[in-house]
């Protein structure tokens, strides 16, 4: 808008990011000082072309166990930093990247000090693994990683190199935020965050407090209901209001207005303002750029010991900018036990292999016993980095390293035992099976909670998920202990084999997000590739374990008809008179008769080809949840869509690739066949582009008689609760 009229005038481009879809280019925010633009980008966005700084440095996947892509295909390939934040000036001369490590944050905003959150989404998918993370509100700071790595390999959050959450939201598909600046609320919604969840159809107030040199959060259920899928909101300049957008993939589209009635003051509040820890992680954050010379060392060695992690984080940063001759031999003669581990980190991070024996030696000389849990976490990932960016040392290394760290597992914290596995497995250690494979009957989760009471209370739907898999009792640290152990060597003897095989029929009834079973069963098959040693027992030892993977439920009680062609609108004439004394076994067994049940997730069962359908009532109005039926193929989501795959000799494959390796592109073809993978010899693929048809058939519903229908209806609506009202007579 060049003349104030409200009305654009031109269009001009300014930083091409290559990116598209629900995971492509999202938000973007003027920098407080009006002179910059920041922008987010979900992970299947790639980094500017242009990129003249990068704040983070030297970004990695760090994973000493090989890792697991996600079993259903989902961002297979994808590296770091994953989601992004950057920042460019209004003309797209000079384009940096601010922060990473996030998967798919779809916006970002500034508070009234200048201090900037976004709200990262989950991997729904891996719940209950260990390596699932709910959406969260993230602090996003200069040269920042939030941990997001695809497939099995997402940090936790207990990771020294990894910023931590400000709150956890728990599952959902985040979409906007904005600050309650300027809105005629109550202070307190004034400085509240709101964060806005599509797939739960809520908007969480989220309170910020200073917390050192980052911030805590509460979160509050500001407002929600059926339908109400919301995407974006603003708060208006004129009026103060707060105006919420809905829809989404083609859903009913709304804009809503929301205002404050009651007797608190809505006048405008003042900035909280910052702490001294703010100004002093603002101050070392001046040092993240080029040309801050020698003396950025100087500067920013005293804070490497700090209490904070965010003045640790922002120091650390400044030094990994500097080139390595000015600090590593400080780094490597560093007595004080904090500043030492953050130097070492900083030093592993940079990958010099010329440096790893120095580097090792140095970690050698750690006493554990007087450190600190926290830092004896952090100590191990500063080993696991030495191997990860400076390569695996010579076997007799290994050897002394393992022996150095083996009489430390089993240790009372569970999350040291878990990298320590890792550790150990990686390093051969001879000792490990036999102590770890007792540990699979009796390890505990540090936290085995997916979701708060007050989020399941939120929504029936959603709840009744989340406690098929809260009751089912998955053992998240178990499974990260096979994990580790499926690439262990050494130390097997036969009955620990059978002991380790033995475990995963325990597994069976554990349920979990779309991915989860499958990632077990290739947990299971590495695992007989790689600890069984001897053909001959393979087999043995391959039925002791059996696949993990049940078969989708039969079609027990075929639909009675007679049926008819029904269109969106037939179906909302049949309901208007209210969903009442509906038959909830019959609706059960047209959900199994009608297919949904093999490819949709319902309460923790079912297939996992296509979205859960626990909560679509909640999200979806009646229209929508059955135009999505009735016609599969007008929105398609990018994680449930398909390739158009042109081969070299001319033909076509129509699928989703599920897995690519080793020179093998592996393609599901048939949505009723999930297991029947086409292969392909990957280098034959000419071309690949979305197709545009959905894998769900049309006219599934088409069966049913009018009863029948309802009765589906009221149980895709209750998200499968036989206590909904839908069912009461």
């Amino acid at each position: 808008d060049t003349d104030g009229d409200d009305q654009y005038d031109k269009a001009e481009f300014i930083v091409k990011c290559e990116g598209s879809g629900e995971h492509g280019t999202h938000g973007l925010a003027l920098s407080p000082d009006g002179k910059s633009i920041y922008f987010a980008n979900g992970n299947h966005t790639k980094l500017p072309g242009a990129l003249a700084y990068a704040r983070p440095l030297a970004i990695g996947e760090d994973h000493l166990i090989t890792r697991l892509w996600d079993a259903n295909g989902h961002a297979k390939g994808i590296l770091a930093p994953g989601g992004y934040v950057g920042q460019t000036d209004p003309e797209g001369k000079r384009v940096e990247l601010v922060a990473g490590g996030f998967r798919n944050q779809y916006d970002i905003a500034f508070d009234a000090n200048g201090e900037l959150f976004t709200y990262d989404s989950d991997m729904e998918w891996d719940l209950g693994s260990p390596w699932y993370m709910p959406t969260r509100i993230n602090h996003v700071v200069s040269g920042g990683d939030s941990g997001w790595r695809s497939g099995a390999g997402r940090w936790p959050s207990y990771y020294a190199d990894s910023l931590p959450e400000v709150v956890d939201i728990g599952p959902g598909s985040p979409t906007g935020t904005v600050f309650g600046t300027g809105a005629k609320f109550p202070a307190k919604y004034q400085r509240a965050l709101f964060a806005l969840d599509w797939t739960y159809a809520t908007i969480w107030a989220v309170h910020i407090k200073p917390d050192g040199a980052s911030y805590k959060a509460e979160k509050e259920d500001f407002l929600g209901g059926r339908g109400f899928s919301v995407t974006d909101a603003v708060i208006g300049k004129t009026d103060g209001a707060l105006y919420v957008t809905i829809g989404g993939r083609r859903n009913q589209s709304a804009l809503y207005r929301v205002t404050y009635t009651g007797t608190e003051s809505t006048a405008p509040a003042a900035p909280t303002g910052v702490t001294p820890e703010v100004k002093l992680r603002r101050e070392l954050e001046t040092l993240h750029a080029e040309g801050a010379g020698p003396e950025a060392v100087a500067k920013a060695w005293p804070y490497l010991g700090h209490k904070d992690q965010y003045i640790r984080w922002a120091a650390r940063v400044a030094i990994e900018h500097q080139p390595s001759a000015q600090w590593a031999e400080k780094a490597l003669a560093e007595k004080d036990p904090q500043t030492a581990i953050e130097a070492l980190m900083a030093l592993a991070r940079l990958g010099d292999k010329a440096l790893q024996p120095k580097l090792i030696a140095a970690l050698g000389a750690f006493d554990h016993a007087k450190l600190t849990p926290d830092l004896r976490l952090a100590l191990l990932r500063v080993w696991q980095l030495t191997f990860t960016r400076m390569g695996r040392p010579a076997p007799e290394v290994c050897t002394q390293v393992a022996a150095k760290l083996d009489p430390l597992f089993p240790a009372a914290d569970p999350h040291a035992n878990r990298e320590l596995v890792s550790l150990l497995a990686y390093l051969g250690s001879p000792t490990l099976p036999a102590k770890a494979v007792p540990m699979l009957a009796t390890a505990k989760d540090a936290d085995n909670t997916l979701a708060t009471d007050e989020l399941l209370a939120r929504n029936t739907g959603y709840a009744s998920a989340v406690n098929a898999i809260q009751s089912s009792r998955p053992n998240r640290q178990a499974i990260s202990y096979v994990y580790s152990l499926r690439e262990a060597k050494a130390g097997w003897t036969p009955e620990l084999r059978k002991a380790f095989f033995a475990w995963f029929p325990t597994t069976h009834e554990w349920k979990g997000g779309n991915s989860f079973k499958k990632f077990l069963d290739n947990i299971r098959n590495e695992a007989l590739a790689n600890v069984v040693t001897d053909a001959a027992e393979r087999p043995e030892l391959a039925k002791l374990s059996k696949s993990t993977v049940a078969p989708p439920p039969a079609n027990t009680v075929p639909p009675k008809g007679p049926g008819k062609n029904y269109s969106t609108a037939d179906v909302v004439a049949l309901a208007a008179g209210g969903l009442k004394g509906r038959n909830f076994e019959q609706g059960k067994a047209m959900y199994a008769s009608t297919l949904c049940a093999n490819c949709h997730k319902m309460k923790g069962d079912g297939g996992n080809i296509g979205p859960d359908l626990t909560g679509a009532g909640q999200r979806y109005t009646l229209a929508d949840l059955m135009d999505n039926i009735i016609e599969p193929s007008k929105v398609i989501s990018d994680q449930y869509g398909t390739d158009q795959l042109e081969l070299k000799d001319g033909s076509t494959v129509v699928g989703r690739v599920i897995v690519e390796e080793n020179g093998k592109s592996f393609v599901m073809t048939s949505a009723l066949a999930p297991d029947a993978l086409t292969t392909l010899d990957t280098a034959q693929i000419k071309s690949r582009k979305p197709f545009n048809v959905s894998m769900m058939p049309a006219g599934l519903i088409n069966a049913l008689n009018k009863e029948e229908l309802l009765d589906l209806v009221a149980y895709l609506q209750s998200g499968g609760n036989p206590a909904d009202k839908a069912f009461q007579k």
